[in-house]
């Protein structure tokens, strides 16, 4: 296949904006038969979009007509006139730096295309034609429409000549290779296999649709469910506009419905009969990332290879806050019912796993250790091991919950009441045992002190850990006993998420008492401290970023992958009048520095269900080096100051 050039541009050191992109979609409301008219709403709306910071920029099809122009469609002077004003409007976008692409019938060597031009600095770059003809419902597209050729040929449109024209291309920027712009139109999303699969394997990061679907009850949340999900198959941006009233008659309403989809999030949208524009930042660096750790999404070494034509072009990125949402809790969902479901998936996935390590290990007794932990993290291994006893299952293990032996600790007594509440006996830990050697555990009567000896020696005995990743993830846990019998039913919870777990626990599980039991604890501070004998205290200090913001870190470096510099402008943006960018640089180095410091432990870490994408072993998918040095990161960090 031919390009327009055949250099490839390495990837800048630091990407422009941090890799984000404004991508925007516009329903102008255009009128039947008028192109002039609508080639000026086109550029109001781009002139609008620039100012907001978008840098690519999507309009319905056959805008510049109206989609139902229909019969007018034959008429020539109509033909003409709308391909003299996508000129005049090309024309006139030259000093916007903005990649745009807009509907137009062109008929080409006697054959009417339905299509988008896409333009940008006053050059038409391409024209992708649209691949699925739709003639059933209320679409009669095949009566004026012919299907687009895959194949790449030179055409002349608005006075440019050689102009590729198929649907098999794509569109890079040379400063930001991660920015890779495709384009299918309406009907072909719904097809059973849509142009897009094969414009993403071609490296498309952003996939534009241009549309006029009609309305109907069911159709706007089936449209958003079919793009966030091509978006999370095709790991990329989905920017869909269709039509609005202009394109609507008496019989059939379309109601301009935006979406704008990157990997499954709707990052913004409007309609139907909404907004006229929805635009979000896109990190198309970070999609690139997704794709680079994903073994099965096989993108081909280049457009060329995949048999596609690319057109370079180059665009300026200047730094602007950003238009996406940033959550502070990334490992926490945003959504009430998301997060409910979560919670009560994580007590599953505790108790099926720790009943899983029990059955292996043949045990017959179980000890959640609270007194070492974090009175958070002690409660949710409470309410594991609470949840084990309530499965339906053969094995029943003999469960205890250990709390310090003083009196006046109140974490025990809480601890204490918490699994009194849940219907669990206590028991007090002691260095050794009472009871002769000769004595088998299982003949011991029932005695409010458990032995350390007898758990570490004695295979019937699983200890409970309740450490949680964070404080695995920073070297922030100490492991007294033998790793053999234990299990870190919290070690893949990030402690941001505990208290929610806790409170879903104290609204929707039936014991009496549980919120005279739970209230306590949750109003117990959750900030981590640094343990006595810490060997990082030395190099990064014994001050603690605070919990929120150490695990916006530890998504950052462990789920997006993102480098100190990026990392730092989104925790800006998160925590922006909260805490200063010192504070943040100060928390980041130690951070970077702790976790580092910590990977030797984390390939000793017990065993412990997985929960999500982020894990801190091979058992969990991640594969640090053990001893991997952290100066790249730190001098990086060092740099924003």
């Amino acid at each position: 296949m031919s390009t327009t050039s055949t250099t490839t541009t390495p990837a800048p050191v630091t990407t422009p904006n941090h890799g984000f992109v404004a991508v925007a979609t516009i329903c102008p409301a255009s009128a039947v038969a008028d192109p002039v008219r609508n080639a000026d709403l086109c550029y109001e709306q781009l002139q609008r979009a620039a100012k907001l910071g978008a840098k690519v920029v999507a309009f319905p099809e056959v805008t510049l007509t109206s989609y139902i122009a229909d019969d007018l469609l034959y008429h020539e002077i109509l033909l003409d006139t709308a391909e003299r004003e996508l000129g005049r409007l090309v024309e006139r976008t030259a000093d916007l730096d903005v990649l745009f692409s807009v509907g137009i019938p062109l008929c080409i060597n006697g054959k009417i295309y339905n299509t988008l031009a896409v333009c940008h600095r006053g050059r038409i770059l391409g024209v992708v034609p649209k691949t699925f003809i739709p003639t059933y419902g209320v679409d009669f597209e095949g009566r004026w429409f012919h299907p687009g050729p895959q194949d790449v040929t030179e055409i002349t449109v608005a006075g440019q000549e050689h102009v590729p024209f198929g649907s098999h291309q794509v569109f890079r920027c040379r400063q930001l290779p991660q920015l890779c712009v495709g384009y299918e139109i309406c009907e072909d999303i719904w097809s059973p296999e849509p142009p897009s699969i094969k414009l993403a394997l071609a490296g498309a990061t952003v996939i534009c649709n241009g549309s006029a679907s009609n309305a109907s009850l069911s159709k706007p949340s089936y449209r958003r469910s079919l793009i966030a999900g091509q978006s999370a198959r095709l790991l990329c941006c989905y920017a869909y506009c269709s039509s609005g009233q202009g394109d609507s008659t008496g019989d059939v309403t379309v109601g301009g419905q935006l979406i704008v989809a990157e990997n499954g999030d709707i990052l913004a949208q409007a309609g139907p009969f909404g907004d006229d524009l929805a635009i979000a930042d896109i990190d198309v660096e970070s999609l690139w990332a997704a794709r680079r750790s994903m073994s099965s999404f096989i993108v081909a070494p280049s457009a060329q290879a995949a048999g596609y034509h690319e057109t370079l072009f180059d665009m300026g990125f200047p730094e602007h806050d950003l238009r996406r949402p940033v959550s502070r809790t990334p490992f926490v969902p945003a959504q009430a019912d998301d997060l409910r479901d979560s919670c009560n998936l994580v007590i599953a996935m505790q108790a099926h796993g720790l009943l899983a390590r029990i059955a292996s290990q043949d045990a017959t007794h179980v000890a959640v250790d609270t007194t070492q932990g974090a009175p958070l993290d002690s409660a949710l291994a409470i309410v594991a091991a609470s949840a084990l006893t309530q499965l339906e299952t053969a094995a029943s293990p003999d469960v205890y919950v250990c709390v310090n032996a003083d009196e006046s600790d109140g974490t025990a007594q809480m601890m204490a009441a918490l699994a009194h509440a849940l219907g669990l006996p206590t028991a007090t830990l002691a260095e050794e045992t009472k009871l002769p050697a000769s004595v088998e555990v299982e003949q011991q009567p029932l005695d409010p002190t458990i032995s350390l000896s007898d758990i570490v020696t004695d295979a019937s005995w699983v200890l409970v850990n309740p450490c949680d990743m964070t404080q695995l993830a920073l070297g922030l846990a100490e492991f007294p006993f033998d790793i053999a019998r234990q299990y870190g039913v919290n070690s893949q919870v990030a402690r941001t998420m505990v208290p929610e777990i806790l409170r879903f626990v104290e609204n929707h599980w039936p014991q009496d008492g549980l919120e005279d039991a739970l209230d306590p604890i949750l109003a117990l501070p959750d900030d981590l401290r640094v343990p006595e004998h810490d060997a990082a205290a030395a190099n990064f200090g014994t001050e603690l970023a605070p919990t929120v913001v150490l695990d916006f870190y530890l998504d950052g470096f462990l789920r997006a992958g993102y480098r100190p510099a990026k990392l730092f402008a989104l925790a800006r943006q998160a925590f922006a009048g909260t805490y200063t960018d010192r504070q943040l640089i100060d928390w980041m180095e130690s951070f970077y520095g702790r976790f580092f410091a910590a990977q030797f432990m984390h390939h000793a870490l017990p065993d412990g269900p997985r929960m999500g994408s982020a894990g801190l072993d091979l058992r969990d998918g991640s594969m640090m080096p053990p001893y991997a040095q952290p100066s790249l990161w730190l001098d990086e960090v060092r740099s924003l100051r």
